[in-house]
């Protein structure tokens, strides 16, 4: 019998959450579903970011605020949804593809009611078979968000990483209800081997 598991979080304040059951194939990290930091994340001797190796889709976007402004590393630029929710971004990788980490940075004082508050992360082999593996709930937030993704196994233990080809960022509502989002940054982390 296989067990999922599910883990919501709410956060206040930028760093505090709370856990409630759900489901899902995989799973985060419980110990830190996330971490918060200012500066750009990279890669180091641990990671690599593979984003490059994707191809990006977005549900909707404005006219100049589309995959290459959350590709250009500048926080100053942002992709802006132009539809109805959720707002989706799809990166579709070639073949499977281990992934580590995805940072997203978000900026509350600029974007005000544009800012991601429900966020549900996915992943799979096909866009049909798509599962959540992730989903936070996010209070103002302002900075770089790591969230580490880890798979669960029948037997308890977990791998560092998701095995995917296809990985999905689900906006399923912003900030003080607003219609549109904006993302700024997005990079996708995969272990060096």
């Amino acid at each position: 019998m296989c067990i999922r598991d599910r883990y919501q979080r709410r956060v206040h304040g930028g760093n505090k959450f709370e856990m409630e059951r759900g489901v899902a194939m995989y799973q985060a990290d419980l110990s830190q579903p996330f971490y918060q930091q200012q500066q750009a994340p990279t890669a180091n001797h641990f990671r690599k970011e593979i984003g490059d190796e994707a191809v990006w889709t977005l549900s909707s976007a404005k006219p100049g605020n589309g995959v290459d402004q959350l590709r250009d590393d500048n926080p100053n630029t942002f992709w802006q949804s132009d539809g109805t929710q959720p707002h989706l971004v799809t990166i579709q990788f070639l073949k499977k593809v281990r992934i580590q980490e995805l940072a997203i940075y978000l900026d509350f004082k600029s974007d005000e009611s544009y800012t991601p508050n429900k966020i549900s992360i996915r992943a799979g082999i096909n866009l049909q078979d798509l599962k959540e593996i992730l989903y936070v709930e996010l209070k103002e937030p302002i900075g770089w968000f790591v969230f580490p993704l880890k798979t669960k196994l029948l037997d308890g233990s977990e791998k560092p990483y998701v095995n995917t080809i296809n990985l999905q960022i689900a906006i399923l509502q912003n900030q003080h209800s607003g219609k549109d989002t904006h993302i700024r940054q997005i990079k996708v982390f995969s272990p060096r081997e």
